[in-house]
């Protein structure tokens, strides 16, 4: 067994689990309505939050998603060791655009997963694996190849995978954070303001963890790495600005969120710009601008 048939199961099982947290969205909850004890033989009732409502199409697809990230999981040791026997250089499964992608797509629903648990939100995870079966979807499409080829000595670097293992793992958070937010925008009219809250809430919390992520492996380590491959630390090729554009953005977010009190969709629409900025960054940068980053 190879690779590539357990990342076409992961596309297979992310777009279940899209479909199980699609009609947990839509469906009717269990228990809408808890009661509390007062003391003395009082009660009162009080109606749980539409986000954190609880169905079984949403723990369907809780279930299909961890085992899928596992079928992931699986992938990418076995990649790890395809590009270990082609190039004798053991190196994580990060040095071209196939890889990337199917990384990233390991990386939104294994931190989506992390979040649930902590906010018991299930909402989010329309996002998460639909994001995530985009990615592995277009890695196992034609467009791009899957064959494993021996690195160039560019890529031959630990700075390398410390750059992209930071900076994907901090893009898996801010996809998160765009999904919380695309939902704050869509609901905002409709939804209560305890739900909104806890939208903004996971955004924030999101962008706060991916944040020092991001920094340490798209400016930090992505600058030793440039120095080991190009022999400078910065240079202003159109991916590192872009990246820096990306790095403003969120530090924005951050700055207007904490000194100035900025909430709701004010932040919704940073949250959002920014991760359209880091796909930009990523793909747009490729294949619209040339530079040194065209190893994919």
């Amino acid at each position: 067994m190879d690779s590539v048939l357990f990342f076409y199961l992961t596309a297979i099982g992310y777009f279940i689990s899209f479909v199980f947290y699609l009609l947990h969205l839509i469906g009717e909850p269990k228990g809408a309505v808890k009661t509390m004890s007062m003391g003395l033989g009082i009660t009162a009732t009080a109606s749980v939050p539409w986000i954190l409502k609880q169905t079984a199409w949403g723990t369907l697809a809780t279930w299909s998603t961890a085992v899928t990230v596992i079928f992931g999981t699986v992938a990418m040791v076995l990649r790890t060791i395809e590009l270990a026997h082609v190039s004798e250089y053991w190196t994580l499964p990060v040095t071209n655009t196939y890889e990337t992608l199917v990384f990233f797509s390991w990386a939104i629903p294994l931190v989506y997963l992390f979040l649930e648990r902590r906010y018991k939100i299930k909402v989010i995870g329309v996002m998460a694996t639909g994001l995530a079966f985009i990615a592995v979807a277009l890695a196992s499409s034609p467009l791009i190849s899957a064959e494993v080829r021996p690195l160039v000595p560019a890529l031959q670097s630990y700075w390398l995978k410390l750059h992209v293992l930071f900076t994907l793992g901090g893009e898996a958070f801010f996809a998160i954070a765009f999904g919380a937010s695309l939902l704050f925008l869509v609901l905002q009219r409709r939804a209560s303001v305890e739900t909104l809250k806890l939208l903004d809430n996971v955004s924030y919390k999101s962008i706060a963890i991916g944040f020092p992520l991001f920094t340490l492996g798209g400016i930090v380590f992505g600058a030793v790495w440039a120095q080991h491959a190009w022999g400078r630390y910065w240079g202003w090729d159109p991916k590192e600005t872009w990246m820096l554009i990306s790095w403003f953005i969120y530090a924005l977010y951050l700055h207007v969120r904490v000194k100035w009190g900025w909430r709701d969709a004010k932040t919704a629409w940073l949250a959002v710009l920014g991760f359209i900025v880091c796909m930009f960054t990523w793909w747009g940068v490729n294949f619209l601008l040339s530079g040194l980053h065209s190893y994919g």
